[in-house]
């Protein structure tokens, strides 16, 4: 074998590397780019994903995935091999995505007289148990042209949730984050974020609702799941 198809060959094996090799190669200076290709191809998909959730626009969400892996490559030499690239990259998009409209949060229909009405003490009679499962079928239950009219309609019901209420529906339910964690990076109580928290909800539930019952579904053509 020559020494370019010994280049070769190792080249297209690293698409079977483990994430630890290619991030070791990605740290070199320069950075072995087909590493780089081999971890864009492997984490495209679920880092594309939740910038479509974050988004709800796909090419907006493009846009963000690719400034992430940007950022990714800036920050490539303080990249832990062992750690949980996915978790790392997406954490990136979110916190882009938070930069991004940190400036729209603070004014217009998040306004501090806005966010002052999610501060209020939730009403005595709503459940504490009250949760985004509630609000949903079980898709596992529906036929497949049912769980693509539900796709559509978190879609619909995502894109009316004001920016700060989606960021944090998101954090709580995708990321996993606890009302804790996310009211210190807002500055804000823990009963606060709980607050927005079950305002997210209830917003969803009615547009859901909303949906399901009068088929309000204008833009036919977007779904989270879709790409």
């Amino acid at each position: 074998m020559s020494t370019h198809d010994c280049g070769v060959a190792a080249a297209a094996s690293k698409t079977t590397w483990p994430d630890a090799w290619l991030i070791n190669a990605v740290r070199r200076d320069p950075p072995d780019e087909e590493a780089l290709s081999a971890l864009v191809d492997r984490y495209w998909k679920p880092v594309y994903a939740r910038c479509r959730m974050l988004t709800l626009d796909a090419d907006g969400a493009c846009d963000l995935a690719q400034e992430s892996w940007l950022r990714v490559l800036k920050a490539r030499h303080s990249i832990h091999p062992d750690g949980h690239f996915q978790a790392y990259v997406t954490t990136i998009a979110t916190n882009l995505w938070r930069d991004i409209n940190r400036a729209s949060l603070r004014a217009g229909g998040m306004a501090d007289n806005r966010i002052a009405s999610l501060d209020s003490a939730t009403p005595a009679d709503e459940d504490d148990s009250f949760t985004l499962g509630s609000v949903l079928a079980d898709p596992r239950t529906l036929s497949s042209d049912d769980q693509l009219l539900l796709e559509m309609d978190l879609d619909q019901a995502l894109a009316r949730l004001e920016p700060r209420l989606r960021d944090v529906l998101i954090a709580r339910f995708v990321s996993g984050e606890s009302a804790a964690e996310i009211g210190e990076r807002y500055e804000r109580t823990e009963q606060a974020v709980t607050g927005w928290i079950r305002e997210a909800i209830r917003q969803m539930r009615d547009t859901v609702y909303v949906c399901a019952k009068f088929g309000a579904r204008p833009d036919l053509g977007r779904g989270l799941a879709r790409q």
